[in-house]
């Protein structure tokens, strides 16, 4: 079912850029299909897939074939009647010899292993080893399945990473709108406060302040238009696509699109459903698993094998032969090492049941500090946008009063700028409260 997902959100991802826009879902798709982490990280699954292969190799016969040959300058066994020791064998030989080997063409001498040639065949089966095969394909399932989850833990760390650059770029274009919009109040005060001058109601130190104020906006815009452009490049490097002025983004900051919970969830369901739970599990399974096989290393192990071959290594004529064999292995002084290698698992399992254990607890205070960050960001935004009301009114009842003649500029411009600040704040406390929900709802899914 995730797999179908991934590749909804993907072709939807796909779609979005031929349009020249992109959503936060199409950038997840993204990342999932072109991040180098994550690449890695299916690495690593694959990888561990291939050692499952090879431990489950170790369960049939291991074949080999072998051939080779010799040639020596002398042979290696040569044996004749001159090297009888007994003289009267030797003398009778002798005799025997002159009369009837030397007129039959028969050698006084035998020579053995002068050259030769010899091809063999095999195969040996491990049929107890101690628990060592069994337990180590068992360790090899264990690390795909710890190499998928930590693809996973990959996985929600890049999207966390897109979500988080997604929204800054989001502020940053939203701040951008606010300080366009506040320019665009100073440049029409900025006018009238020149007509103001040119006709002696006011002094140029009025526009002066307003001169100020506007180059301030500027910078500040300038700055924000930077920040744009390095938040783009980063969230494009993450998602894996070339930077790109005409892409723009198409989800927004509004409250009412938030799915805010009504009430936490259940922490202890929530941090056992989580992937860092399932890897410590498969820690200690892991830590156990090696301790069996560090058991089995001093047990008894059984082997039987069977090897074939031909040649002519020793006569001059080919011939084939073939035996079985069985070789039964009980390791004495062995006892002493494996007691202390033992040992150490038992420690190494205790240290990752401590390290469970833990971790679990930190687990669920996260979860539960990450639900108390969640309703501090939604109160947040409602007093920021409390304050964008009061700074609007406030702003509003200020300029009516410069109009009529009965407050300076000054106190103008700093209405103006405490709407500002007011709306940022509200942008920032929004982002916060997009990024917190986000963080909660990966905690309790």
């Amino acid at each position: 079912m995730n797999r179908i997902l991934t590749i909804i959100v993907t072709v939807m991802g796909c779609v979005t850029i031929s349009a020249q826009s992109l959503s936060l879902d199409s950038c997840k798709a993204l990342a999932l299909r072109n991040n180098t982490a994550v690449k890695n990280a299916a690495l690593d699954v694959a990888a561990a897939q291939e050692v499952k292969k090879q431990a489950f190799t170790k369960y049939f016969p291991n074949v080999s074939a072998i051939a080779g040959g010799y040639y020596a300058a002398k042979p290696l066994i040569e044996y004749g009647i001159d090297d009888i020791e007994n003289a009267a064998a030797r003398q009778f030989l002798h005799n025997l010899y002159f009369e009837y080997g030397a007129a039959m063409g028969l050698p006084d001498r035998l020579s053995l292993c002068e050259n030769g040639v010899m091809a063999g065949v095999t195969a040996v089966q491990p049929v107890y080893m101690g628990g060592q095969i069994i337990n180590g394909n068992k360790l090899a399932k264990v690390g795909i399945e710890a190499a998928e989850l930590k693809s996973q833990l990959t996985e929600d760390q890049i999207f966390q990473q897109v979500e988080e650059n997604y929204w800054l770029i989001v502020s940053l274009l939203e701040k951008q709108r606010t300080i366009e919009q506040a320019l665009s109040f100073i440049d029409t005060l900025y006018r009238d406060v020149t007509k103001a001058v040119e006709a002696g109601l006011v002094t140029r130190n009025d526009l002066l302040k307003v001169q100020i104020k506007q180059n301030e906006l500027l910078s500040n815009k300038l700055k924000v238009n930077n920040g744009i452009v390095l938040a783009k490049a980063l969230l494009f490097q993450i998602i894996g696509i070339e930077y790109s002025e005409n892409l723009t983004l198409t989800d927004t900051i509004s409250k009412e699109e938030l799915q805010l919970p009504a009430h936490h969830a259940e922490i202890w369901g929530a941090v056992k459903r989580r992937t860092e739970t399932q890897l410590l599990e498969l820690q200690v399974t892991a830590e156990k698993l090696k301790k069996e096989m560090a058991i089995g290393e001093s047990l008894p192990h059984l082997i039987v094998g069977a090897t074939a071959s031909y040649g002519n290594l020793v006569f001059d004529r080919y011939s084939a032969n073939a035996l079985a064999f069985a070789t039964l292995q009980v390791p004495l002084t062995g006892w002493w090492e494996a007691a202390h290698k033992i040992r150490q698992q038992n420690i190494l399992v205790q240290k990752a049941e401590n390290e469970r254990a833990d971790l679990t607890e930190k687990m669920m205070l996260e979860t539960l500090q990450s639900w108390y960050n969640l309703q501090e960001a939604e109160s947040q935004v409602l007093l920021a946008e409390s304050s964008v009301l009061s700074a609007e009114a406030n702003l509003h009842d200020t300029k009516a009063n410069y109009d009529a003649g009965m407050v300076p500029v000054s106190e103008l411009l700093e209405a103006q700028t405490l709407l500002l600040q007011a709306q940022n704040q509200r942008t920032d406390a929004l982002i916060d409260l997009k990024i917190k929900s986000a963080q909660y709802q990966r905690l309790t899914r």
